[in-house]
């Protein structure tokens, strides 16, 4: 997966809704077409995704895609964020399908031993969460721990994944 670390938000994105393992996912992609937004839409309008996505990034112009890809495999991922984020969302990235790590460890992979919240925040942010795979990163007690696209979804992703 190529991953494009930026501190700033692209100034426009194309958006569209795909399907997936985990449901309906809107999409945004730059005009280079590197996904920058991904949100699992559950019973949500895809237009709810993208208001919030906008609230995040105000300067940004959000249009509707006249087409998306079906298959999102091999594009390239632009993480908008902040150098600790974008060093818990590349450390995700090498946790195998499969397998699961803690908050705890990945701080102490980067660098942070003690930032197990900070982590748990990070994930919380992560733009992308069904590509950057936060649903890997799991409480030190075994639990699944929380998880922007609910619970659920995180569980049913670990499930497929074969980690549960």
């Amino acid at each position: 997966m190529k991953l494009l670390m930026k501190d700033k938000a692209p100034a426009k994105v194309m958006w569209g809704v795909v399907d997936s393992p985990a449901g309906k996912l809107a999409v945004g992609l730059t005009d280079k077409g590197e996904i920058c937004r991904i949100s699992f839409l559950r019973a949500r309008r895809p237009q709810e995704a993208v208001a919030e996505w906008q609230a995040e990034w105000p300067h940004t112009l959000f249009e509707s895609a006249k087409a998306m890809p079906k298959n999102l495999d091999g594009k390239p991922v632009m993480l908008v964020g902040t150098k600790f984020q974008q060093a818990v969302w590349k450390a995700m990235t090498q946790i195998p399908s499969g397998k699961a790590m803690g908050y705890g460890e990945v701080a102490r992979r980067i660098g942070h031993p003690g930032a197990a919240r900070a982590v748990g925040a990070a994930c919380g942010a992560n733009p992308v969460a069904y590509i950057v795979p936060c649903h890997r990163v799991v409480a030190a007690n075994g639990k699944i721990g929380g998880f922007s696209g609910g619970p659920g979804i995180k569980e049913k992703l670990l499930k497929t994944e074969g980690y549960l």
